[in-house]
Formats: C-alpha cells, structure tokens, sequence
C-alpha cells in the first residue's frame, strides 16, 4: 500500500476534516477525497464517515489507527537511517513539551542542534503531563519533554527537579509566610491547570490529603499565573514557568518543598530512530546532564 495515502489518513485523523487535511498537506478537498475512497478500496471497508461537523472514524478505521501510527513511525525511522548511511542526516522530529519547556529550553536546544543537523526539521506541540505521555504512546510525537510520572510506560531520561512554589497576589495574607504549608490550601480560594491524577500539583496535595477548593481551573501555566495576579485565587506553579515572569504576584516554597522531575521521555530507548538519537544526546549535552 502507498505511505503517502496512509499520512493523508493520519492528517485527516488528527485534524478532523478532509479540509483541514488538504490545507495542511497542500492538497485540494477532492484530492483528499479520492486518496481515502482509493484507501478504503484497498482496504475493503469504509474508514471514515462524514457529516457536517467533519470526518470522523468507522469501527474499523479505528482498530486500524495504532497499527497505522506504528507503520509510519517505522518508515520514519527507516528512511532517516538510510539518510544518515547515506551522510545526508534528513528527518523530522515531533517533540512534544511544557509551554515553559518550549519557551526556555527547546529554542536554544534547536538552534546549536541545527548547526550539526541542518537537514532535520521540527513539528512541536505543546501539552500537558496526559496528553504528552498518550503522544508518545500513540507516536504522535518523538521525543517529549515533561516530568516523571510514576507508572508511566515511557523511557525516561531525567534532566533536573524543578521546585514547584506557593504563587499568590503580592498583597495576599499568604505572602508573609517564608513558607507556604501545604495544609492552607485546603482553605484557600485555588486556580490550577488540569487537576489530574497525572498532574503535578495533584500529585503533591493528595499526598499530603488536601483537597483544594478549587475556583478555576486552565489549560494553561500562564493563564493561571494572569488569574492569579488579578486576585481570583491562589496557586502551585513550577519555577520554570515563573522564570522571567514579573506582575503582581509572588512566590514562595511550600512546606514540605516539594518538585516535579523535568526530563526527556520517549516511547522506547531501544527503538529510537537515528534521528531521535541524536537529539537526545544532544539535549543531554546541551542541559548538562
């Protein structure tokens, strides 16, 4: 069967839409459309249906969509080996990341990457401590940098411990603790991020058996951080995020201190493909392990 057709499948997958789908791979609407008819040929059954809110997948598409996941990741890491016998050193890499991994680690890593490895490109996402361990599993991406999660199916490399710290408004009661006990938190107004079992902050309050009183939550670290600064609550945010930052909040460390384990994790060590290698040892190097 053509590659080519099962990427177009994954790219009608992952955006929702035949549409979507031809923007993003540079292919007209009825371009998609006939590669999936001629796709469903082959395979003998239908694999998407479609309505008004987009494409969606049969049964059988997807009992189809891991295998499919792992076939392309194998041609991936074929045809960059063959690259690299060949000298030319050509691939893409999907690095998934923190928002604040992205912003303070990931360019500078890339850019001295680049300069040994101008041939290999970059697809980054960003996600949380969830998404970012289901990605590796489903070969959405290569290489994810996020903290260590205990039970987790992925290698991981770990790289630092990041405090997680007390943030609250600069004028908060809070904020004359040199200290912040964990224990006030379950008094206190909260703003959080997806509060999960496979999040950080959860980790560390049910450990401690505090149950949050929990105002709003966020996708994202930064929103959290603004939530805070206009006095809509308290929070537990990671000194990465927090770097740079200046507003009308403060920080302080939590009583017990208390970290998330910031590394690099892949589906497999021993299945890396070269490309993915030589990023790894690269980052390594580059964040002085």
């Amino acid at each position: 069967m053509d590659i080519r057709k099962w990427n177009v499948f994954l790219a009608v997958v992952d955006s929702g839409s035949f549409t979507k789908a031809g923007e993003e791979l540079g292919y007209t609407q009825s371009g998609i459309t006939q590669m999936m008819k001629s796709l469903e040929k082959e395979v003998g059954f239908p694999l998407f249906h479609k309505g008004r809110h987009g494409a969606a997948l049969t049964k059988e598409g997807s009992s189809l969509l891991p295998d499919i996941r792992n076939l392309l990741a194998a041609d991936e890491s074929l045809n960059q080996a063959i690259s690299f016998l060949q000298g030319a050193k050509k691939g893409t890499l999907k690095i998934g990341t923190y928002a604040s991994c992205s912003i303070h680690w990931i360019p500078r890593i890339i850019r001295t990457f680049r300069e040994e490895y101008p041939g290999i490109h970059f697809d980054i996402a960003e996600g949380n401590e969830y998404e970012l361990a289901q990605w590796l599993s489903d070969h959405k991406v290569d290489v994810a940098f996020t903290s260590y999660q205990v039970g987790s199916s992925y290698d991981f490399i770990p790289i630092c411990d990041d405090p997680m710290l007390a943030v609250m408004p600069k004028d908060h009661p809070f904020a004359d603790y040199d200290e912040v006990p964990l224990e006030l938190y379950g008094n206190a107004a909260f703003v959080v991020s997806d509060y999960t079992y496979l999040n950080d902050v959860h980790r560390i309050l049910t450990a401690a058996n505090i149950t949050p009183d929990i105002k709003y939550t966020s996708h994202n670290d930064y929103s959290i951080l603004s939530m805070v600064e206009h006095n809509l609550g308290i929070s537990i945010l990671p000194a990465l995020v927090l770097k740079g930052k200046t507003g009308n909040f403060t920080a302080r460390p939590l009583k017990p201190n208390a970290y998330r384990r910031l590394g690099i994790a892949v589906a497999s060590a021993e299945t890396m493909s070269p490309a993915m290698k030589v990023f790894v040892q690269h980052a390594k190097e580059h964040l002085r392990i």
